[in-house]
């Protein structure tokens, strides 16, 4: 018997969530919830990047703040079906399109064309300058990113020019539609498979039609594809908005501040901390962190590692030398601490954490 699979492909914004209090991390993962997943598949991640912690360092942070996170607790199969640098399956070859814009680089026509191809980027980034919500980014922003690459390919060509797009959406999409395949085994006879495929942006135009076409047909698997569907975050998603917003330093810091005091999460502690050290309060900011650290400060995945190195910072700065270093290494021992935090600590490990301007 054939498997059939409704699917629904769900863009991912990377660092632009952080600007878009309408479709933050929270709102991507509580749209996942709504579709309710039989398996989830990761186009960013190549087979087998779970395994390892450093996989938390991805520019998507929607999987390692919410979407893992909740497909681990939920008990619903995490399937990565990204491309890896190198992969057999890869029918590009990696840095050919930077070669082939050094060429054209050499040449008046070669300029001109590259110019057009730069300049249909500007409605996109108009669209991402916007703080957009899922609809919008459905509607809008992916339209206006397949007509660039639609320019790209008719002014560059197929293959180094458009990065050999629709070939390595196949390959995606197919590996996607195998774990349907193998999803549905758990299955009753006759239950549709419900796969959720989460896409960059610049990725999910191209995936889209291969999930629709080709992949599709020739993985055996009649499709059904589905838009994702707009869910209000709740009073979580603008606890989310608000942190997104003091980590990006908008807005006016005391009223910030008094904002964040009435959020419980742990990372509010840490962002508080932040916020008090850039008004140079920095006894108020020690005693934010020492709190938090003497807590469960597990999660989000980033804040174990930066609120030790922020803590070690601060300390630096009291002249508390030992307790700074112990601080340092607890980030150096962590399974998992964002490359940031690690290259702040090892520095604090050599040297003394100082103002600019300061001596050590």
């Amino acid at each position: 018997m054939g498997v059939s699979a409704c699917v629904a492909l769900f863009p991912l914004g990377g660092p632009f969530h952080t600007r878009w209090p309408r479709y933050n991390v929270v709102h991507v993962r509580e749209s996942l919830r709504s579709f309710g997943p039989h398996v989830v598949a990761l186009a960013p991640l190549a087979p087998g990047a779970l395994t390892d912690p450093a996989w938390q360092d991805t520019d998507e942070l929607a999987l390692p703040h919410t979407v893992v996170p909740w497909a681990r607790r939920a008990g619903v199969p995490v399937v990565e079906v990204g491309l890896a640098e190198p992969d057999r399956d890869d029918p590009g070859f990696p840095g050919a399109g930077a070669e082939l814009r050094r060429y054209l680089e050499m040449y008046e026509e070669g300029r001109a064309r590259l110019a057009r191809v730069d300049a249909a980027w500007e409605p996109v980034r108009e669209l991402l300058a916007r703080p957009l919500d899922l609809a919008a980014v459905l509607n809008e922003l992916l339209p206006a990113v397949e007509r660039q690459q639609a320019v790209a390919r008719e002014l560059l060509g197929e293959g180094p020019g458009d990065e050999w797009r629709d070939a390595r959406a196949a390959v995606v999409a197919s590996r996607a539609l195998a774990a349907a395949r193998a999803a549905s085994r758990d299955l009753a006879d006759g239950v549709t498979v419900r796969l959720a495929v989460l896409a960059g942006l610049e990725s999910a135009p191209a995936l889209r039609r291969a999930l629709g076409g080709s992949a599709a047909a020739a993985s055996g698997v009649n499709v059904e594809l589905v838009e994702p569907a707009q869910v209000d975050g709740g009073d979580e998603g603008r606890e989310r908005a608000l942190m997104d917003a003091a980590m990006a330093g908008s807005g006016e810091p005391e009223s910030t501040l008094r904002a964040l005091a009435e959020v419980a999460a742990p990372e509010a502690r840490y962002l508080e901390a932040n916020l008090l050290f850039e008004l140079g309060r920095l006894d108020e900011a020690t005693g934010r962190l020492q709190a938090l650290v003497a807590g469960d400060f597990s999660e989000p995945y980033y804040l174990p590692g930066f609120a030790l190195a922020r803590l070690g910072q601060l300390l630096d700065l009291a002249g508390r030398r030992e307790e700074a270093v112990r601080n340092y290494r607890g980030v150096m021992a962590l399974s998992y601490a964002p490359a940031a935090a690690r290259e702040a600590a090892a520095a604090g490990l050599g040297a003394p954490f100082s103002l600019p301007g300061r001596g050590a």
